[in-house]
């Protein structure tokens, strides 16, 4: 099921199991995710459209959707990672690994434009909300440091192969 359309105790109960997936890359894009939502929520509990006519509204619903579906992405990434290690196909293994790097490192720069976000929310939008604004902001910086472990890992496996 894609994560998107579970609750959350049901990603929960996935994400404590056996299984590989999901795993921190989709928890990372998820807190990213997170962090846009409560910009959102900052933007809408601010009157007057000053502070959303520098884009901070719609940009924020955008990155949530696409941090939403990088979540999903990086578990698929992973899953063709195992299943690559499976066929001991080195190129297989190669361009899975990659995959594996390049949707971490999106999520890396989404949730860089959420912190950035974040900060306006924090400095223009609703005072009676800021620890909203604040909390996006520390979630945001989460998702890219989150995202950042998953690249290196990805990176090492793949320079420690031949060829």
């Amino acid at each position: 099921m894609r994560i998107r359309n579970q609750k959350i105790e049901e990603f929960l109960i996935e994400l404590s199991s056996k299984k590989p997936t999901p795993g921190g890359g989709a928890v990372a894009a998820l807190s990213g995710a997170m962090a846009a939502s409560l910009v959102e929520m900052v933007c809408n509990l601010t009157k007057g459209e000053e502070f959303n006519n520098f884009g901070t509204l719609g940009l924020a619903r955008a990155l949530k959707t696409q941090l939403l579906e990088l979540a999903d992405k990086d578990s698929e990434a992973f899953d063709l990672v195992m299943e690559a290690y499976k066929s001991k196909d080195e190129l297989k293994i190669k361009s899975a690994l990659q995959k594996a790097i390049d949707i971490p490192t999106e999520t890396k720069r989404l949730a860089h434009l959420v912190w950035e976000l974040a900060g306006i929310a924090v400095e223009k939008g609703n005072k009676n909300a800021v620890s909203d604004a604040r909390t996006a902001r520390h979630l945001a910086e989460a998702a890219e440091k989150s995202a950042d472990e998953n690249i290196k890992i990805n990176k090492e496996a793949l320079g420690k192969l031949h060829g």
